[in-house]
Protein backbone atom coordinates (compact mmCIF):
# COMPACT_ATOMS: atom_id res chain seq x y z
CA UNK A 1 0.00 0.00 0.00
CA UNK A 2 2.75 2.24 0.88
CA UNK A 3 4.32 1.80 -2.51
CA UNK A 4 1.07 2.36 -4.31
CA UNK A 5 0.28 5.54 -2.40
CA UNK A 6 3.72 6.91 -3.10
CA UNK A 7 3.32 6.37 -6.77
CA UNK A 8 -0.04 8.16 -6.74
CA UNK A 9 1.45 11.11 -5.02
CA UNK A 10 4.22 11.37 -7.50
CA UNK A 11 1.72 11.31 -10.35
CA UNK A 12 -0.12 14.22 -8.79
CA UNK A 13 3.06 16.19 -8.47
CA UNK A 14 4.00 15.52 -12.05
CA UNK A 15 0.54 16.46 -13.19
CA UNK A 16 0.70 19.78 -11.26
CA UNK A 17 4.05 20.57 -12.76
CA UNK A 18 2.80 19.89 -16.22
CA UNK A 19 -0.28 22.07 -15.62
CA UNK A 20 1.88 24.91 -14.27
CA UNK A 21 4.19 24.71 -17.25
CA UNK A 22 1.23 24.85 -19.61
CA UNK A 23 -0.17 27.84 -17.73
CA UNK A 24 3.14 29.62 -17.99
CA UNK A 25 3.28 28.94 -21.70
CA UNK A 26 -0.26 30.31 -22.11
CA UNK A 27 0.56 33.33 -20.01
CA UNK A 28 3.68 34.00 -22.05
CA UNK A 29 1.59 33.91 -25.21
CA UNK A 30 -0.84 36.45 -23.70
CA UNK A 31 1.99 38.69 -22.66
CA UNK A 32 3.41 38.61 -26.17
CA UNK A 33 0.03 39.71 -27.52
CA UNK A 34 -0.12 42.75 -25.21
CA UNK A 35 3.48 43.77 -25.67
CA UNK A 36 4.05 47.15 -27.44
CA UNK A 37 0.34 48.03 -27.27
CA UNK A 38 -0.71 51.59 -26.14
CA UNK A 39 -2.36 51.79 -22.73
CA UNK A 40 -6.09 52.26 -22.68
CA UNK A 41 -7.38 55.85 -22.31
CA UNK A 42 -7.43 57.10 -18.75
CA UNK A 43 -5.08 54.40 -17.49
CA UNK A 44 -2.39 57.02 -16.58
CA UNK A 45 -2.83 60.56 -15.05
CA UNK A 46 -2.32 63.49 -17.44
CA UNK A 47 1.11 65.13 -17.24
CA UNK A 48 1.25 68.53 -15.45
CA UNK A 49 0.74 71.58 -17.69
CA UNK A 50 3.88 73.53 -18.53
CA UNK A 51 4.26 76.76 -16.52
CA UNK A 52 3.55 79.94 -18.56
CA UNK A 53 6.76 81.89 -19.28
CA UNK A 54 6.43 85.70 -19.39
CA UNK A 55 8.64 87.11 -22.11
CA UNK A 56 11.02 89.87 -20.98
CA UNK A 57 9.97 93.45 -21.85
CA UNK A 58 11.47 94.78 -25.04
CA UNK A 59 14.54 96.93 -24.66
CA UNK A 60 14.13 100.70 -25.13
CA UNK A 61 14.85 102.01 -28.61
CA UNK A 62 18.56 102.12 -29.27
CA UNK A 63 19.89 105.55 -30.20
CA UNK A 64 23.36 106.71 -31.16
CA UNK A 65 23.90 110.41 -31.69
CA UNK A 66 25.60 111.12 -35.02
CA UNK A 67 26.91 114.65 -35.64
CA UNK A 68 28.31 115.20 -39.15
CA UNK A 69 31.76 116.69 -39.29
CA UNK A 70 30.53 119.67 -41.30
CA UNK A 71 28.34 121.02 -38.47
CA UNK A 72 30.50 119.95 -35.52
CA UNK A 73 30.90 122.97 -33.26
CA UNK A 74 27.79 124.70 -34.64
CA UNK A 75 25.74 124.29 -31.46
CA UNK A 76 22.50 125.43 -33.07
CA UNK A 77 22.81 123.02 -35.99
CA UNK A 78 23.80 120.20 -33.61
CA UNK A 79 20.49 120.58 -31.75
CA UNK A 80 18.50 120.21 -34.97
CA UNK A 81 20.61 117.20 -35.95
CA UNK A 82 19.90 115.55 -32.58
CA UNK A 83 16.15 116.05 -32.99
CA UNK A 84 16.25 114.67 -36.51
CA UNK A 85 18.14 111.62 -35.24
CA UNK A 86 15.46 110.97 -32.62
CA UNK A 87 12.81 111.11 -35.35
CA UNK A 88 14.75 108.77 -37.65
CA UNK A 89 15.11 106.26 -34.79
CA UNK A 90 11.36 106.30 -34.15
CA UNK A 91 11.82 107.76 -30.68
CA UNK A 92 10.11 111.08 -31.41
CA UNK A 93 7.17 111.29 -33.78
CA UNK A 94 7.41 113.76 -36.70
CA UNK A 95 4.19 115.41 -35.53
CA UNK A 96 5.94 116.17 -32.25
CA UNK A 97 9.24 117.30 -33.74
CA UNK A 98 7.99 119.49 -36.61
CA UNK A 99 6.47 122.26 -34.40
CA UNK A 100 9.69 122.46 -32.39
CA UNK A 101 11.72 122.84 -35.54
CA UNK A 102 9.37 125.49 -36.96
CA UNK A 103 9.46 127.53 -33.73
CA UNK A 104 13.27 127.79 -33.89
CA UNK A 105 13.95 127.71 -37.63
CA UNK A 106 15.54 131.16 -37.38
CA UNK A 107 18.60 129.45 -35.90
CA UNK A 108 19.19 127.77 -39.27
CA UNK A 109 17.79 130.55 -41.48
CA UNK A 110 18.65 133.79 -39.61
CA UNK A 111 18.16 136.06 -42.64
CA UNK A 112 14.81 134.61 -43.72
CA UNK A 113 13.10 133.62 -40.44
CA UNK A 114 12.34 135.36 -37.10
CA UNK A 115 14.86 134.88 -34.30
CA UNK A 116 14.77 131.50 -32.51
CA UNK A 117 14.60 130.87 -28.79
CA UNK A 118 17.35 132.56 -26.83
CA UNK A 119 20.24 130.37 -25.71
CA UNK A 120 20.37 127.88 -28.59
CA UNK A 121 23.99 128.86 -29.13
CA UNK A 122 24.88 127.39 -25.72
CA UNK A 123 26.35 123.83 -25.75
CA UNK A 124 24.38 120.89 -24.36
CA UNK A 125 25.35 117.31 -23.37
CA UNK A 126 23.44 116.05 -26.40
CA UNK A 127 24.44 112.38 -26.09
CA UNK A 128 23.16 112.13 -22.51
CA UNK A 129 20.03 114.12 -23.29
CA UNK A 130 19.02 112.07 -26.33
CA UNK A 131 19.72 108.75 -24.55
CA UNK A 132 17.46 109.81 -21.71
CA UNK A 133 14.72 110.80 -24.13
CA UNK A 134 15.02 107.32 -25.66
CA UNK A 135 14.62 105.71 -22.23
CA UNK A 136 11.48 107.74 -21.56
CA UNK A 137 9.91 106.87 -24.93
CA UNK A 138 7.94 103.86 -26.14
CA UNK A 139 6.09 101.08 -24.24
CA UNK A 140 8.95 100.55 -21.78
CA UNK A 141 8.89 104.17 -20.58
CA UNK A 142 8.50 104.54 -16.81
CA UNK A 143 5.01 105.66 -15.80
CA UNK A 144 4.40 109.35 -15.10
CA UNK A 145 7.61 110.39 -16.85
CA UNK A 146 6.05 112.37 -19.71
CA UNK A 147 6.83 115.67 -17.97
CA UNK A 148 10.55 114.89 -17.82
CA UNK A 149 10.55 113.88 -21.47
CA UNK A 150 8.85 117.14 -22.51
CA UNK A 151 11.32 119.12 -20.40
CA UNK A 152 14.28 117.46 -22.11
CA UNK A 153 12.85 118.15 -25.56
CA UNK A 154 12.25 121.77 -24.54
CA UNK A 155 15.90 122.01 -23.52
CA UNK A 156 16.80 120.76 -26.98
CA UNK A 157 14.39 122.95 -28.99
CA UNK A 158 11.63 124.78 -27.09
CA UNK A 159 8.12 124.30 -28.41
CA UNK A 160 7.00 127.76 -27.25
CA UNK A 161 10.06 129.98 -26.66
CA UNK A 162 9.56 132.45 -23.82
CA UNK A 163 12.41 134.67 -24.94
CA UNK A 164 13.80 135.20 -28.42
CA UNK A 165 17.39 135.74 -29.42
CA UNK A 166 18.57 139.05 -30.83
CA UNK A 167 18.04 139.54 -34.58
CA UNK A 168 20.89 138.48 -36.82
CA UNK A 169 23.43 141.08 -37.89
CA UNK A 170 22.97 142.59 -41.33
CA UNK A 171 26.51 143.60 -42.23
CA UNK A 172 28.80 142.40 -45.00
CA UNK A 173 30.74 139.95 -42.82
CA UNK A 174 27.55 138.38 -41.44
CA UNK A 175 26.20 137.97 -44.99
CA UNK A 176 29.39 136.27 -46.12
CA UNK A 177 29.35 133.82 -43.21
CA UNK A 178 25.63 133.17 -43.66
CA UNK A 179 26.11 132.27 -47.31
CA UNK A 180 28.79 129.70 -46.47
CA UNK A 181 26.78 128.28 -43.55
CA UNK A 182 23.59 127.65 -45.53
CA UNK A 183 25.58 125.54 -47.97
CA UNK A 184 26.91 123.43 -45.08
CA UNK A 185 23.45 123.01 -43.55
CA UNK A 186 21.98 121.97 -46.90
CA UNK A 187 24.77 119.42 -47.41
CA UNK A 188 23.98 117.95 -43.96
CA UNK A 189 20.29 117.70 -44.86
CA UNK A 190 19.16 120.05 -42.11
CA UNK A 191 17.43 122.45 -44.52
CA UNK A 192 15.38 121.69 -47.60
CA UNK A 193 16.26 123.02 -51.07
CA UNK A 194 13.38 125.53 -50.83
CA UNK A 195 14.58 126.78 -47.45
CA UNK A 196 18.10 127.16 -48.79
CA UNK A 197 16.85 129.15 -51.77
CA UNK A 198 14.84 131.54 -49.59
CA UNK A 199 17.80 132.11 -47.28
CA UNK A 200 20.12 132.90 -50.18
CA UNK A 201 17.62 135.39 -51.58
CA UNK A 202 17.40 137.10 -48.19
CA UNK A 203 21.21 137.32 -48.03
CA UNK A 204 21.26 138.77 -51.55
CA UNK A 205 18.88 141.51 -50.43
CA UNK A 206 21.21 142.38 -47.57
CA UNK A 207 24.14 142.62 -49.97
CA UNK A 208 22.15 144.88 -52.30
CA UNK A 209 21.10 147.17 -49.46
CA UNK A 210 24.71 147.47 -48.31
CA UNK A 211 25.88 148.25 -51.85
CA UNK A 212 23.30 151.04 -52.25
CA UNK A 213 23.90 152.59 -48.84
CA UNK A 214 25.75 155.95 -48.96
CA UNK A 215 29.30 155.97 -47.65
CA UNK A 216 29.67 156.97 -44.04
CA UNK A 217 30.34 160.64 -43.37
CA UNK A 218 33.97 161.49 -42.64
CA UNK A 219 34.76 162.22 -39.02
CA UNK A 220 34.75 165.89 -38.08
CA UNK A 221 38.16 167.54 -37.97
CA UNK A 222 39.78 167.79 -34.61
CA UNK A 223 38.95 171.10 -32.99
CA UNK A 224 41.84 173.43 -32.36
CA UNK A 225 39.85 175.75 -30.11
CA UNK A 226 40.94 175.82 -26.53
CA UNK A 227 38.33 174.52 -24.19
CA UNK A 228 37.07 176.95 -21.64
CA UNK A 229 37.75 176.14 -18.07
CA UNK A 230 34.58 175.33 -16.12
CA UNK A 231 33.05 178.26 -14.38
CA UNK A 232 33.50 178.37 -10.66
CA UNK A 233 30.23 177.96 -8.83
CA UNK A 234 29.66 180.75 -6.30
CA UNK A 235 29.14 179.56 -2.77
CA UNK A 236 25.91 180.23 -0.94
CA UNK A 237 26.16 182.89 1.75
CA UNK A 238 23.38 181.91 4.15
CA UNK A 239 21.53 178.70 5.02
CA UNK A 240 18.63 178.17 2.64
CA UNK A 241 20.18 180.34 -0.05
CA UNK A 242 20.59 178.61 -3.42
CA UNK A 243 23.64 178.98 -5.61
CA UNK A 244 22.60 180.74 -8.78
CA UNK A 245 19.90 182.87 -7.19
CA UNK A 246 21.96 185.90 -8.19
CA UNK A 247 24.00 186.08 -11.39
CA UNK A 248 27.65 186.25 -10.41
CA UNK A 249 26.99 185.07 -6.85
CA UNK A 250 26.47 187.05 -3.69
CA UNK A 251 28.87 189.40 -1.90
CA UNK A 252 29.68 187.74 1.42
CA UNK A 253 28.99 189.74 4.52
CA UNK A 254 32.03 190.52 6.64
CA UNK A 255 30.12 190.18 9.88
CA UNK A 256 31.29 193.59 11.08
CA UNK A 257 29.25 196.09 9.10
CA UNK A 258 25.62 196.25 7.99
CA UNK A 259 24.19 193.76 5.55
CA UNK A 260 21.91 194.15 2.58
CA UNK A 261 20.24 192.06 -0.05
CA UNK A 262 21.62 191.30 -3.48
CA UNK A 263 18.69 191.54 -5.90
CA UNK A 264 20.21 191.29 -9.39
CA UNK A 265 23.30 191.87 -11.50
CA UNK A 266 23.57 194.31 -14.41
CA UNK A 267 25.87 194.68 -17.37
CA UNK A 268 26.03 198.50 -16.94
CA UNK A 269 25.37 200.90 -14.05
CA UNK A 270 23.33 203.11 -16.38
CA UNK A 271 20.31 200.90 -15.86
CA UNK A 272 20.39 201.22 -12.09
CA UNK A 273 17.61 203.82 -11.81
CA UNK A 274 15.21 201.92 -14.00
CA UNK A 275 15.92 198.66 -12.15
CA UNK A 276 15.34 200.30 -8.74
CA UNK A 277 12.10 201.86 -9.87
CA UNK A 278 10.77 198.54 -11.15
CA UNK A 279 11.84 196.67 -8.01
CA UNK A 280 10.16 199.16 -5.66
CA UNK A 281 6.96 199.05 -7.68
CA UNK A 282 6.72 195.28 -7.45
CA UNK A 283 8.03 195.00 -3.90
CA UNK A 284 6.86 197.78 -1.52
CA UNK A 285 9.18 196.43 1.19
CA UNK A 286 12.13 197.93 -0.73
CA UNK A 287 10.78 201.53 -0.77
CA UNK A 288 12.58 202.63 2.38
CA UNK A 289 15.95 201.10 1.50
CA UNK A 290 18.97 202.56 -0.20
CA UNK A 291 20.32 201.07 -3.43
CA UNK A 292 23.79 200.95 -4.91
CA UNK A 293 25.47 199.20 -7.83
CA UNK A 294 28.76 197.53 -6.92
CA UNK A 295 31.24 196.86 -9.72
CA UNK A 296 32.68 193.31 -9.65
CA UNK A 297 35.00 191.46 -12.03
CA UNK A 298 34.13 187.71 -12.27
CA UNK A 299 36.43 185.24 -14.06
CA UNK A 300 35.04 183.99 -17.40
CA UNK A 301 32.13 186.46 -17.09
CA UNK A 302 33.84 189.79 -17.10
CA UNK A 303 32.61 192.89 -15.33
CA UNK A 304 29.17 192.96 -13.74
CA UNK A 305 27.35 195.41 -11.46
CA UNK A 306 25.52 193.96 -8.48
CA UNK A 307 22.45 195.85 -7.32
CA UNK A 308 22.29 195.87 -3.51
CA UNK A 309 19.59 197.21 -1.15
CA UNK A 310 20.13 198.05 2.53
CA UNK A 311 21.29 198.56 5.16
CA UNK A 312 19.51 195.89 7.21
CA UNK A 313 20.09 193.76 10.25
CA UNK A 314 21.00 190.15 9.33
CA UNK A 315 17.64 188.82 10.56
CA UNK A 316 15.74 191.50 8.66
CA UNK A 317 17.69 190.74 5.46
CA UNK A 318 16.90 187.03 5.74
CA UNK A 319 13.19 187.68 6.32
CA UNK A 320 13.08 190.09 3.40
CA UNK A 321 14.69 187.57 1.05
CA UNK A 322 12.23 184.86 2.00
CA UNK A 323 9.36 187.23 1.21
CA UNK A 324 10.79 188.29 -2.13
CA UNK A 325 11.53 184.71 -3.22
CA UNK A 326 7.86 183.78 -2.79
CA UNK A 327 7.16 186.25 -5.63
CA UNK A 328 9.88 184.85 -7.89
CA UNK A 329 12.38 187.63 -7.15
CA UNK A 330 15.95 186.46 -6.67
CA UNK A 331 17.46 187.58 -3.39
CA UNK A 332 20.57 186.78 -1.37
CA UNK A 333 21.87 188.21 1.90
CA UNK A 334 24.99 190.19 1.10
CA UNK A 335 27.48 192.63 2.58
CA UNK A 336 26.52 196.32 2.39
CA UNK A 337 29.69 198.06 3.49
CA UNK A 338 30.78 201.23 1.75
CA UNK A 339 32.94 200.40 -1.21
Amino acid sequence: MADGEDSEAMRCVRTSVLVSAAALLALSACVDSFRNQPPPPGSWPAPPAAAAVTPPPPAPPAFTLDIPVGIAGDTEAERFQALRGLVDAGIVAPAEADPRRAANLGALLPFDQPPPAAGLDQPLPLADLTNRVAQLSGPTAPPNQAAERDLLLDRLLPLAPRQRAAPARRDAEAARLGRARIETLAAAGLVSPDEKEREIKAIDQVDQALAMAPPPAPPPPASTRKKKSPRAKPAAVETGQKVGDIPGGAIPASGKGPVGVHLLSMASPTTTDKAVEALKKENPELASLSFKAVKTVIPDLGTTYRLLAGPLAPAEAETLCRTLRTRGQSCAVSGFEDR
